[in-house]
């Protein structure tokens, strides 16, 4: 048999192969993502933005914190934080276009400006005037942007193992992948186990903190319909996101960075400190790239810290309030 049949034969059989996958991937798909994102136990309440259902949480009375949760995270990555802010202040827990229990529309814009905007737009129909934001991984890098666009919704920035501009340039780069790939995780996705020791074990730096109730809060989101397309469509929508450093960035911002992050490593965060004009660099002992979960009382200390004064602040407001 000649070279030339045989490397037909060879594509041939490659073809068939890859194209049965595709057909086995695509079951697979619609077997675990069969939990609508609108109607399943969804533990906070819906805001109708533009047509879509964007879901949040909120809890608590007194100056406004806004977390913004990081990819594939939701509001429950912020459990911690919300149930310690909230005796103190009005907490506001927002899951992005795409993640948690919001909608997960097919043409939906995705990219980190258009994610920014959506913040911007739930703050303003939730009567939000001025808040602090903080932004958790890809969160942070929705965070800045809204600081930077909207300066006066933002009065200070919290920063927690942020995505870095380098980061999002590396993804953009290899965004033409993601619409190949992305549909052929579902079988991957499916055995927690196997993902649990891949994906979430990097992520952490002590495996114990692996427990069944914090896999059980990352993993249901990823059940729900359209999750891996919408995960494929954000990432080619990065490449409609401007560039730019965070130097832009006015507000006090406060920067926590887990010790131990092998996702981005502590020396991002160096680099961003030294960027952004008032920062301050907070280094999370004992932690990966999770720290407000793997060291919350840590997080929530140097938050309360960070964060005004409720009590200064409501006798503020209510001091500039006329007669």
């Amino acid at each position: 048999m000649s070279v030339f049949r045989r490397t037909k034969r060879a594509g041939v059989i490659a073809g068939l192969a890859f194209a049965g996958y595709a057909a086995y991937a695509r079951d697979a798909t619609r077997r675990f993502e069969n939990l609508d994102p609108h109607s399943d136990d969804a533990p906070g309440t819906f805001l109708n933005v533009d047509g879509d259902l964007i879901h949040y949480v909120e809890a608590g009375q007194g100056p406004p914190v806004v977390l913004v949760h990081g990819w594939n995270g939701s509001t429950f990555s912020f459990r911690y934080v919300i149930s310690e802010l909230a005796r103190q202040y009005r907490v506001i827990a927002i899951d992005l276009l795409g993640f948690g229990y919001s909608a997960r529309p097919a043409n939906g814009d995705y990219s980190l400006s258009a994610q920014a905007k959506l913040v911007s737009v739930v703050l303003d129909r939730l009567d939000v005037e001025h808040a602090t934001l903080l932004g958790h991984s890809m969160g942070g890098a929705v965070a800045m942007r809204v600081a930077v666009g909207n300066p006066d919704q933002v009065e200070r920035l919290v920063l927690a193992d942020s995505v870095t501009v380098s980061q999002v340039r590396r993804a953009v780069r290899l965004r033409w992948l993601f619409p190949l790939l992305m549909p052929l995780a579902a079988p991957f996705t499916m055995h927690r186990e196997r993902f649990r020791r891949t994906v979430f074990r990097s992520a952490v730096h002590d495996p114990a903190f692996l427990t069944p109730e914090m896999l059980a809060g990352y993993y249901r989101p990823l059940r729900m319909r359209g999750h891996l397309r919408s995960l494929a469509k954000q990432l080619i929508d990065r490449g409609h996101d401007d560039l730019w450093l965070p130097d832009r960035i006015g507000q006090p911002t406060l920067i926590l960075w887990g010790e131990h992050d092998r996702w981005i490593p502590l020396a991002a965060g160096e680099a961003m400190a030294e960027q952004i004009p008032d920062a301050r660099l907070v280094v999370v002992p004992s932690a990966g790239h999770m720290p407000l979960e793997e060291q919350p009382e840590f997080c929530n200390r140097e938050l309360l810290k960070f964060l005004p004064a409720a009590a200064e602040t409501q006798s503020a407001e209510k001091s500039e309030t006329p007669a």
